[in-house]
């Protein structure tokens, strides 16, 4: 219940950067409570009526540092959400394949294809908490949700493109 405010925000992010991935997270967690239900698996649905995320997987970590990696069980087209609470000095995300840093203070929050984006960070002093959102394949596909596609602008225009996102997130 407590990550409850999380989960929207996360989907909410999600809804405007890659529709089409969040109506098939959506279209999963549907399936999937079906399923449950159909099964007889009344904890499991239980929990399915409160998880508020269209993300089948979140994970919590506590560290100062995260080595650069890439994450390579998570899909290419799908984009995670990794979002940083705690107390610490401002810190540097380093996406080193596109050649950015990215100011990473408390409560930022950062989307990529963590399978592509080679991503780091080391945060000197305080403790840094980050929530990690993210899509298995084997559970999309035991409900056979079908694979979305890359997230596609309307036009490479960067301010076209975020009137673009604007205009998806006010409807």
């Amino acid at each position: 219940m407590s990550m409850q405010r999380a989960g929207v925000m996360a989907s909410a992010a999600l809804s405007v950067m890659h529709p089409d991935l969040y109506r098939a997270g959506v279209e999963t967690h549907i399936k999937l409570g079906s399923w449950a239900q159909r099964w007889g698996m009344d904890d499991m649905s239980h929990h399915l009526r409160h998880w508020t995320s269209v993300f089948n997987v979140a994970s919590v970590m506590c560290n100062r540092r995260s080595p650069l990696h890439r994450d390579p069980k998570c899909r290419p087209e799908a984009f995670d959400i990794m979002t940083s609470f705690g107390q610490h000095e401002p810190a540097l995300m380093h996406l080193t394949n596109l050649g950015i840093k990215l100011v990473y203070d408390s409560a930022v929050m950062v989307a990529c294809s963590c399978r592509l984006i080679r991503h780091g960070i080391s945060v000197d002093h305080g403790d840094r908490i980050v929530w990690a959102w993210y899509m298995r394949d084997s559970v999309h596909n035991h409900v056979l949700t079908p694979r979305p596609d890359y997230a596609r602008y309307p036009n490479t225009d960067l301010e076209q493109c975020c009137a673009y996102m604007m205009s998806k997130w006010r409807a």
